[in-house]
């Protein structure tokens, strides 16, 4: 059977090692939120939303051409985005690579100025204290297209492709 819509993101996910850590830290926030779960941390590249089987062919196949090269992120920094009350870690400095690999899957929707690349640690908190962080190097060698729930409503994360960067 085959979906006709799907609800779609781009993603970076890390190493084993460096989600244990980021999931460690989610846990010892005290946000009173909900950690993020250790299989769920990812950055968002781009956020396509609902798309049918053709959108998504059509995504896989601007992903396979891209060349943009491996970089490495250092998670130095907390923040939170109160509305939704989500707490993120993420970077003083994102790499030009991210932005550059961000754009090209986000096409003429990337906006810069709008654009905080970071790992959700926890749902449905309050602001974040003063809480210090061991910055994390996260070497990014691929990207992955992922599906968010089924049938266009989200729910739980499925990788549909990966690809490494140059």
């Amino acid at each position: 059977m085959t979906v006709d819509v799907q609800r779609l993101f781009f993603a970076l996910w890390p190493p084993d090692e460096i989600a244990a850590k980021i999931a460690c830290l989610a846990k010892s926030m005290d946000g009173a939120g909900k950690a993020v779960p250790q299989d769920q941390l990812h950055v968002t590249l781009a956020f396509r939303g609902r798309c049918n089987t053709a959108t998504r062919d059509a995504l896989i196949e601007t992903a396979k051409h891209l060349r943009v090269p491996s970089f490495e992120l250092s998670l130095d920094r907390l923040g939170c985005f109160r509305r939704p009350g989500i707490i993120w870690l993420g970077m003083s400095s994102p790499p030009t690579a991210l932005y550059t690999l961000a754009s090209a899957l986000a096409g003429e929707n990337f906006d810069p100025q709008r654009y905080v690349p970071h790992v959700t640690l926890q749902r449905k908190a309050g602001p974040v204290g003063a809480h210090p962080v061991v910055p994390m190097r996260w070497p990014v060698r691929e990207f992955a297209l992922v599906e968010s729930g089924t049938a266009g409503v989200p729910g739980s994360y499925r990788t549909i492709a990966t690809w490494p960067l140059a």
